[in-house]
């Protein structure tokens, strides 16, 4: 069943129940009002009633007739005085025999317990009416006689029949007016989980990128808000997805593309010195060429080795010298530079920090040795190292070619290369920034790339000290 109908039909059960309860209550209390009220006021009555029934007899009776007869009389002229046709009086003797009154009357009342102080009354029906019959005593003569006073009060019952008719027209009426505002209750608290509903049935679906719009601030509210956030957090994991088995794919043909070039060449030229009769100096050349797309090769494996092992080692940390880590660096460095003519200037501040000397060795000669892949002609690399705070900062800028700001991002995939023709002719296999990039996480490190094409690049490598 939907959350709709749960709700609706719970709604309309609380309202239908409060309604019977309610009514109910409120129509017995009533009618026990009304009962009691109209019992006290024809008690009342009766009483003043048999007080002057009691008078006129005391007052009145003499020896020269019949008691009973006399006592018959005074109730015929008072009930003759009365004049009234749900009233009527019946009269019995010590025997409980009827001796006046509607034949059809029979009293319910134990007549045996009475006194002349204190009578008693009961509710009865009497010919399919109900009636409130009082009995008192009178005592005549040595005698006792029973009064019974019969008042109908059926229109107390028709009272309440009248009522729980009425009460009914209404009730059905308010539950018509209740169905129709517990529907539009319900379908309102509904509609946010129908939207809800939706919204998950266009995830499960793959639209990812949709959100829950519920403006609400309760549960519901909160719901959504958890439900955007889950979204969100899906969303990114889910891209987060797709860009590594793309950059698996990338990965897996740029490695088969960088292999099957030196491959294709130490094939080719084997197959030559293998297959045809070569003069000395061709030999040489050819065996030149296989020796150096193997070294090719060599150097790939192991930096495809560093790429893929360097995270899973326990590397060993010390402290160590910036000024002689980069002075190694410059002396490793500056024959290779001299060679296209540039000039490398370092401005390093001392300070010690906790780091492994190869791994840094490895991050910064490839961060130059990019630089100078980058100048075409005459140039300046320059290195500076400075400390602020907690903090130890190296700069290594140059003014080289530069990137665009869309390339930044790719730079530090694998085998991604910028100007591929200059990579390869400059020996590399775009796998340099990718080592970069895991050294510096291993350092717990952080670094910045700025460039502009045509005018140069700058990384810095932030340390914490």
């Amino acid at each position: 069943m939907k959350i709709f109908w749960k709700i609706f039909l719970s709604i309309l059960s609380i309202v239908i129940a409060m309604y019977v309860i309610l009514g109910g209550t409120l129509m017995y209390v009533a009618f026990k009002n009304s009962l009691n009220g109209e019992r006290d006021r024809v008690l009342s009555e009766n009483k003043l009633l048999m007080l002057t029934l009691k008078n006129t007899i005391d007052a009145n009776m003499s020896d020269e007739g019949s008691t009973q007869t006399y006592i018959i009389e005074s109730v015929k002229s008072l009930e003759k005085n009365m004049g009234n046709e749900k009233f009527q009086i019946i009269l019995y003797n010590e025997k409980n025999k009827k001796i006046y009154g509607n034949n059809g009357i029979k009293t319910a009342v134990d007549r045996k317990q009475l006194t002349e102080k204190q009578g008693a009354y009961v509710i009865n029906k009497v010919s399919g009416k109900h009636c409130l019959e009082a009995v008192y005593v009178i005592e005549a003569d040595s005698q006792r006689y029973f009064v019974s006073i019969v008042k109908d009060i059926e229109f107390i019952y028709e009272q309440r029949e009248n009522m729980k008719w009425q009460y009914l027209c209404i009730f059905f009426v308010a539950l018509i007016v209740s169905g129709i505002l517990s529907y539009f209750t319900a379908k309102r608290m509904a509609q946010p989980l129908a939207k809800l509903t939706r919204t998950t049935k266009n995830m499960a679906m793959g639209n990812y990128s949709i959100r829950a719009d519920i403006k609400d601030g309760g549960e519901i509210g909160i719901l959504t808000k958890n439900f955007n956030a889950m979204a969100d957090n899906l969303e990114d994991k889910i891209i987060q997805l797709e860009d590594a088995a793309r950059e698996k794919e990338d990965f897996t043909a740029s490695f088969a593309h960088e292999l099957k070039t030196p491959l294709t060449a130490i094939v080719g030229y084997s197959d030559m010195l293998r297959s045809m009769e070569l003069e000395k100096k061709d030999i040489v050349e050819f065996s030149n060429y296989i020796f150096m797309q193997g070294k090719r090769l060599e150097k790939l494996s192991y930096s495809m080795m560093d790429l893929i092992s360097m995270d899973k080692q326990n590397i060993d940390f010390h402290e160590i010298s910036m000024t002689e880590l980069m002075k190694t660096v410059k002396n490793m460095m500056v024959p290779l530079l001299k060679k296209k003519g540039i000039v490398y200037k370092i401005n390093i501040e001392e300070v010690k920090i906790n780091a492994n000397r190869e791994l840094l060795i490895s991050l910064f000669t490839n961060i130059i040795d990019n630089s100078r892949k980058a100048i075409m002609g005459d140039g300046i690399v320059m290195v500076e190292g400075n400390r602020r705070g907690n903090i130890y900062s190296v700069c290594i800028k140059d003014n080289g070619c530069g990137m665009e700001q869309s390339e930044l991002k790719k730079i530090t995939e694998a085998f991604y290369m910028i100007d591929k023709s200059r990579a390869r002719k400059e020996g590399g296999a775009g796998i340099g920034m990718a080592l970069c990039e895991k050294i510096v996480a291993i350092h717990n490190a952080s670094w910045k790339i700025n460039s502009e094409l045509g005018k140069g690049t700058e990384i810095i490598v932030t340390f914490k000290l």
